[in-house]
């Protein structure tokens, strides 16, 4: 497979992947596009560049590209298409021009959501978005590809929202802030979403939520199946590596660090508004990285717990959660002032899961943390997937994200 490169001006020819998009299932009502199913068949990805952002995210999209199978089609939003080109004519990429002048963070999943229908597949935004000018990024892909972009009255984020065979579930902060703005009861929110999802709604949490969005993890699987991450587990894992492979922490923590510009020589940068941008220290902080996800633990736990009652079964991916004090994603790909101690937040719920020629298949996003990477593969392996795993997500952790906050599935078989 040849890898795609962003590299100076190199021509792409925008290709028309309307015809992707089939009216489907005749007869049933619409429902929000599952998390689990048959092939992925279309995505949409976003990408920054030095000009605009200090978080050079090209080589991610390519690993994702190249991570994903041939069959499968990236519509690439980017608001400067001067700074991106590929190396051969990869017809499997659209560029989705936003406007030149607008700011974009590498997350696509958060600005809408999925639902498809008896004859046609929409695009549903919440009431307000107010990262950078993500909210223009429907608009941008619903004309390109014919589709009609519906404006809710709920207030939502895609990543606090995830999808399984039967039921969608959507993070406890969405039904509180909601129930607050629209002046109505949790029960009345849930109605609603259940009427515009057109799903059963699961609540997941009870309290406030430890972690801003339950696609980090929460991850439904076929039947009555999810996945909840371990991070108590993965304290372990980390800890272990610390006392047994000291060296391997230490060149995970350094290359963390000295690659979240993109080059080892690059220590600063400074934003559009004059304000420096400084590297954040990982090197050391392994082990605070490992208190946080003790600390966290307990909540995961009360989460398995409750989804355990609610008639799922139940297992467990590990993970490593670092201090969730503050919410990396607000200001993703557009730099920040206060990364001074930002640790990656290890996920491996935060994949993509299909069914590919009758084989359960998972796209698992790996790190450079080799100890954690590997027994995230295992554990899926275990739960009898055949996993492929997608490198260079340490940076985009960094920012509180992985290969699902990267990659907006917008249509399967």
């Amino acid at each position: 497979m040849k890898n795609l490169f962003f590299t100076v001006a190199t021509t792409l020819s925008i290709v028309s992947v309307s015809y992707l998009l089939p009216s489907i299932f005749p007869g049933e009502r619409a429902k929000i596009l599952s998390d689990v199913g048959s092939e992925i068949r279309l995505v949409a990805c976003s990408a920054t560049n030095a000009r605009t952002s200090s978080l050079r995210n090209a080589e991610l999209v390519s690993n994702i590209v190249n991570g994903l199978p041939q069959d499968v089609h990236i519509m690439l939003l980017v608001n400067d298409r001067s700074a991106f080109a590929t190396s051969s004519n990869n017809r499997r990429v659209t560029f989705v021009e936003m406007p030149r002048k607008s700011d974009i963070s590498i997350w696509p999943q958060d600005p809408f959501v999925v639902v498809q229908g008896p004859s046609t597949t929409k695009l549903i935004t919440p009431c307000s978005f107010n990262r950078e000018d993500d909210e223009r990024m429907p608009a941008q892909l619903a004309g390109m590809l014919n589709l009609e972009v519906i404006h809710s009255e709920m207030h939502f984020e895609g990543g606090n929202i995830v999808c399984g065979e039967d039921s969608v579930f959507i993070g406890y902060d969405t039904i509180q802030h909601n129930a607050v703005v629209l002046e109505a009861t949790p029960q009345q929110i849930v109605k609603r979403f259940s009427k515009l999802f057109g799903r059963p709604v699961v609540v997941v949490g009870e309290s406030i939520q430890e972690v801003g969005h339950i696609d980090l993890i929460v991850t439904p699987l076929r039947g009555r199946k999810v996945a909840v991450a371990d991070s108590r587990a993965g304290a372990r894992l980390a800890a272990s590596a610390v006392d047994r492979q000291p060296d391997d922490v230490l060149d995970f923590e350094t290359r963390c660090e000295q690659m979240y510009f993109g080059r080892e020589d690059v220590t600063e940068l400074t934003d559009r508004d004059g304000k420096k941008i400084i590297r954040p220290n990982v090197v050391g902080q392994t082990k605070a990285a490992i208190s946080a996800s003790l600390q966290i633990a307990p909540a995961l736990d009360r989460i398995a717990r409750q989804l355990s009652r609610a008639g799922y079964s139940v297992v467990r991916i590990p993970a490593l959660i670092p201090d969730q004090g503050s919410t990396p994603q607000d200001d993703a790909g557009q730099g920040t002032n206060d990364a001074s101690k930002r640790y990656p937040f290890l996920s491996y719920s935060n994949v993509l899961v299909e069914m590919r020629h009758n084989q359960p298949l998972v796209y698992l996003p790996h790190y450079g943390f080799e100890a954690m990477d590997q027994a995230a593969l295992r554990a899926w392996d275990e739960l009898g997937f055949q996993v492929k795993p997608v490198p260079g997500f340490a940076t985009s952790a960094m920012y509180g994200g992985g290969l699902r906050c990267c990659t907006k599935v917008l249509l399967r078989n």
